[in-house]
């Protein structure tokens, strides 16, 4: 599965089939716990392993089947070396052990599609809910125009929104609420000068949170106090900008008084057994409204959940990436689906700046086949060529001196379009040298090259020989998931 959060639940479900026979394997075990595990099943004692990535190099003994669940999740890719992707792993140990192998998901990536269409892999669908039970509809609120609630100030809260809940509530019904970005709020900002406080090793904005409060960078982990005053101009009134999941939960706290809230989020589950503890919560009934990023978002099973909430859904879908309105699509899509899964059914409202983008009106009326339709020709030539039309590698030169970085990156492009001219008949394209859309991370300037290619053949000879060089400022990612 594709993280911890969804262990829970997918355990219960096994083991209520294959009892004592499953072995858990997963980051949130002591080392030891792992060790036992991995050799039960190593020893033939477990035949069953369960757990999310490196899960897929479990010894099973004897390996007759590889189950991916949610298989689109891009969570299934090492961001580090070794920069493998869990399910396309999958599919090659199956092939060499002679398994089989599925790959599930209600809104599979593109490049599985892709695959489907070209007869290499079968697709079976699934087109109803277990007791034909509908899907729950999708109504779109658009927050240009929609009325708001007048307390909301600062919060993208509107009164559609505000009625579905407080009814959902009035019923004792459960309520889910995403919203994809931790903190309380999104940067920090002098509204007499408008500095705003960044991470001093990351060319990024700090982060506000208040539980405990803190300026935090969310990728190298800087942490400093939230100041009094501004740094440039001594101004004393600070002005947060942007929404959180901290800032939402103390909204509908005060919103809501009765309402029992558990907040679901990279900061609430940091401890060991975190995300068991909050879903049994929410399953036993002690809960009223789960609120949180795209962990609450997909594989939970809570019958009682009528009303969903997506509070902002524009948060990723206008990234620097090709595959951001696809991310988008998905996390929207996965979220609906929790709703409605009981006999009492369900609704879903979804509030966006951008009604009419094609990502949020395939979300709506759940459909993978209208996305796909409206995607693909955006990737296919003569548009910018990206996967699944084409293969993709990314370069990226990262170093503490921004020229030597920039240097770096000069000289694999210049090495790949000699490669590519000389060895492989010109099949590959070339992007760059160019800044990464994150340009300092950790310290370190970035700068990437991409390589495209129709044939993966001429990308995976260029990968090897880039791999055979030494090349300590410069590391190569294969299908890439995320550009930034």
């Amino acid at each position: 599965m594709p993280e911890i959060a969804l262990t829970p639940q997918t355990v219960a479900r096994v083991r209520g089939v294959f009892g004592d026979q499953v072995a858990v394997l997963h980051s949130g075990l002591s080392d030891g716990e792992r060790a036992d595990a991995w050799r039960a099943l190593r020893r033939g004692e477990r035949r069953v392993a369960v757990g999310p990535r490196s899960a897929v190099f479990a010894p099973v003994e004897r390996l007759a089947a590889i189950v991916v669940d949610e298989e689109h999740e891009t969570s299934y890719k090492q961001g580090t070396a070794p920069r493998y992707h869990a399910r396309d792993v999958a599919l090659v140990r199956a092939k060499l052990e002679g398994a089989r192998a599925l790959l599930g998901s209600a809104t599979p990536s593109l490049e599985t599609l892709h695959l489907a269409a070209a007869g290499r892999i079968r697709r079976f669908e699934l087109p109803e809910r277990i007791g034909a039970r509908p899907l729950p509809p999708v109504e779109v609120i658009d927050l240009r125009s929609a009325p708001r609630v007048p307390e909301a100030r600062g919060v993208p809260w509107t009164e559609p929104l505000d009625r579905a809940v407080r009814d959902a509530l009035s019923r004792g019904d459960q309520v889910i609420l995403l919203l994809n970005r931790r903190g309380f709020a999104t940067f920090l900002q002098c509204p007499a000068c408008g500095d705003v406080r960044e991470c001093p090793d990351c060319a990024i904005s700090l982060t506000v949170h208040q539980t405990p409060p803190a300026l935090r960078c969310h990728y190298c982990g800087h942490e400093e106090p939230v100041p009094l005053s501004c740094r440039q101009c001594g101004a004393e009134t600070q002005r947060m900008r942007g929404l959180g999941t901290q800032q939402l939960e103390h909204f509908v706290a005060l919103r809501f008084p009765a309402a029992r809230i558990a907040r679901m989020d990279l900061d609430t589950t940091s401890t060991k057994w975190a995300h068991h503890r909050i879903l049994e919560r929410v399953a036993q009934g002690q809960v009223d409204i789960l609120l949180g990023t795209q962990m609450i978002a997909k594989g939970l099973d809570f019958p009682n959940v009528t009303v969903v909430g997506v509070v902002d859904a524009d948060t990723g879908l206008h990234l620097p990436d090709f595959r951001a309105a696809e991310r988008t699509f998905q996390l929207v899509a996965q979220v609906a689906g929790r709703a409605g899964r009981g006999p009492r059914g369900g609704r879903v409202f979804v509030q966006t700046r951008a009604p009419d983008h094609h990502a949020i009106r395939a979300a709506a009326v759940h459909s993978v086949a209208e996305f796909a339709a409206a995607e693909l020709p955006l990737r296919a030539p003569p548009q910018p060529a990206y996967p699944p039309h084409v293969g993709l590698a990314r370069f990226v030169a990262a170093h503490e001196d921004p020229a030597v970085a920039e240097a770096a990156a000069a000289r694999v492009a210049a090495w790949l379009r000699r490669a590519s001219a000389e060895r492989l008949a010109g099949a590959l394209m070339v992007l760059g040298p160019a800044p990464c859309p994150v340009m300092r991370l950790k310290a370190r300037w970035r700068w990437h090259v991409l390589v495209k290619s129709a044939e993966a053949r001429a990308i995976g000879r260029v990968v090897r020989a880039w791999g055979a060089r030494p090349h300590s400022a410069v590391v190569v990612d294969r299908d890439p998931v995320s550009l930034l």
